[in-house]
């Protein structure tokens, strides 16, 4: 009997192990997060000017892969937005009316400095980033995974660290670095909640937008 309980608390403590994983984790959110939602991303991010603050909602249809990410600030991105779908990014362009569209594995927002898609796509970042579980962190919200990883070449940073919340698996925070360490963007996500949403409602643009392929 107690060789027997001494193998169930080990494959108990394996399977803790295993919960634990980067992958384990993202899986996790992806499931918690497979109904329509919403949230506003806000913190500081390196500009071509300097540091700048970033303001954008971000809405998400993650059973259609599909995401829009309309941004409020810096003033050079105002009136922009993207939208991420299953095989491109939509960048619509404010000042000239343009909505450019490049394939996913290709596209960047000039100004921003790193691809958009991680903002609410945590599939397409685990893709982009190798992930791995650092520890645990308490935040305001409550404690927190911490994933840290390399980026694949052409993202527009060399790494990052991901904080999800563990009471409700979502992110709560993006810090973007490159080579040297240097913070190039460090955002929190706030103002969370399920919402309806449409595919119509994240595609939308301008009629008389003029559509550029890339």
């Amino acid at each position: 009997m107690r060789k027997l309980a001494a193998f169930l608390g080990w494959v108990g403590l394996l399977s803790l192990g295993l919960a634990q994983s980067a992958p384990d984790i993202l899986d996790r959110v992806e499931k918690n997060l497979s109904t329509p939602w919403q949230a506003t991303v806000q913190g500081r991010i390196q500009g071509p000017g300097g540091e700048e603050e970033l303001l954008a909602r971000v809405y998400a249809l993650p059973q259609a892969r599909l995401f829009r990410v309309e941004f409020l600030k810096p003033g050079s991105l105002e009136g922009n937005f993207t939208v991420i779908t299953e095989k491109e990014v939509w960048n619509y362009l404010y000042l000239t009316n343009q909505l450019v569209i490049s394939p996913r594995e290709k596209a960047k927002i000039q100004g921003l400095g790193f691809a958009p898609q991680g903002l609410g796509d945590l599939k397409a970042l685990s893709e982009q980033v190798d992930l791995r579980l650092e520890g645990e962190v308490r935040l305001p919200e409550g404690m927190a995974w911490k994933l840290v990883g390399r980026s694949k070449e052409g993202q527009g940073f060399a790494a990052m660290e991901l904080y999800l919340l563990k009471a409700d698996p979502r992110p709560l925070r993006f810090v973007f670095l490159d080579e040297k360490g240097k913070v190039l963007a460090d955002l929190k996500v706030v103002e969370f909640k399920r919402t309806n949403l449409t595919e119509a409602q994240l595609k939308r643009y301008p009629k008389d937008a003029q559509v550029v392929r890339r």
